[in-house]
């Protein structure tokens, strides 16, 4: 167990590999965003862990939370010709892959299939 890596530190990883960052200066204020990330994603799954297969979406949320930092409550704003525009619920955009993930735990299976009503 002690080589285990916990899902906290694989988020971390890629989130920095994504930002191209290489030191650890900002890990603490990094990781404030990725456990908000994770909280949010399990109250919404209704589960006290994460699957591996969320990590992506936390580490996306991370990315959007770190992004907006400083620019809370602003739904957007523009700096000489370039525009920024923020989503309010940093979580509705992964609302399909999140109920995918829930309808698949209920047995559902419904990845990658086409019903067609002819």
């Amino acid at each position: 167990m002690a080589d285990e890596v916990k899902i906290e530190d694989s988020i971390l990883g890629d989130f920095k590999t994504l930002k191209g960052i290489k030191n650890d200066e900002m890990d603490d204020v990094f990781k404030i965003y990725i456990n908000q990330a994770m909280q949010e994603v399990e109250l919404y799954i209704g589960q006290d862990t994460l699957p591996d297969v969320l990590k992506g979406i936390i580490t996306q949320m991370a990315e959007a939370k770190f992004t907006k930092a400083g620019s809370e409550g602003t739904a957007s704003s523009s700096e000489e010709g370039l525009s920024y525009s923020y989503n309010s619920n940093d979580i509705e955009q992964f609302y399909p892959q999140l109920n995918r993930y829930l309808d698949n735990l209920k047995g559902s299976d419904n990845r990658g299939r086409i019903v067609t009503f002819d």
